[in-house]
């Protein structure tokens, strides 16, 4: 029987590299870890934002709202820990932001405040499906129905505005706009919604064709 010599080279040292599928796998997942926390955490000041926003337009913004948001947030939430440090992060993050015109009482006008509410709040929906975006380019996580609401919202923004306009006199309309926008909506549940709420609701005109105070 004739046995083949083995060089030095080829002893067992005990220090195996890994199979590169592990690796990979390895990496993979470290990249997609990495990639949902920066999702959460965009994803979340994008959240806080749109919300104060429309807070800001329906009138009932407080001045105090930045301090109000660092110390309700920083309370338990009851919410997995990544998930609520992305949130109190956020939160930081938005009551750090520079002073703007769609606040309350930057005693700027009607006007100017309104176009600062409508261009922030476009360049958020607008952020928010660049994060989503972004999440799907480097994970494979597709959030095409999230993207899909974000217009229905891009809408309601613009009604909105237009309501604000003509609710300081100016001949703009809005109603009849949005309700011809909302007929084209891919989402049945807002589609049914938002109508039954546009015809049904005897107030719902009043309700979105108004100025904050604070405002004016």
């Amino acid at each position: 029987m004739t046995t083949t010599p083995r060089n030095a080279d080829d002893e067992d040292t005990g220090d195996e590299s890994q199979p590169t599928w592990n690796v990979d796998i390895a990496g993979r997942l470290a990249h997609t870890t990495t990639a949902i926390t920066e999702f959460q955490h965009h994803i979340a000041r994008l959240t806080l934002l749109r919300a104060h926003l429309l807070s800001a337009r329906d009138g009932t913004l407080t001045a105090t709202w930045r301090d109000n948001l660092s110390r309700t947030l920083a309370e338990p939430d009851g919410l997995p820990p990544a998930q609520h440090q992305a949130r109190v992060d956020a939160a930081t993050e938005l009551a750090n932001l520079p002073p703007a015109d769609w606040e309350p009482d930057h005693g700027v006008g009607w006007r100017a405040s309104l176009d600062a509410w409508f261009e922030a709040i476009k360049q958020c929906l607008t952020d928010t499906d660049d994060t989503e975006q972004r999440l799907r380019t480097q994970t494979g996580i597709n959030l095409a129905t999230s993207i899909a609401g974000t217009a229905i919202d891009r809408d309601l923004a613009t009604a909105s505005y237009r309501a604000g306009m003509a609710a300081a006199g100016l001949d703009v309309d809005w109603y009849d706009w949005l309700l011809e926008r909302v007929h084209q909506w891919p989402d049945k549940q807002r589609r049914s919604y938002q109508l039954d709420l546009m015809t049904l609701e005897p107030t719902y005109r009043e309700s979105i064709e108004q100025l904050p105070s604070y405002w004016r």
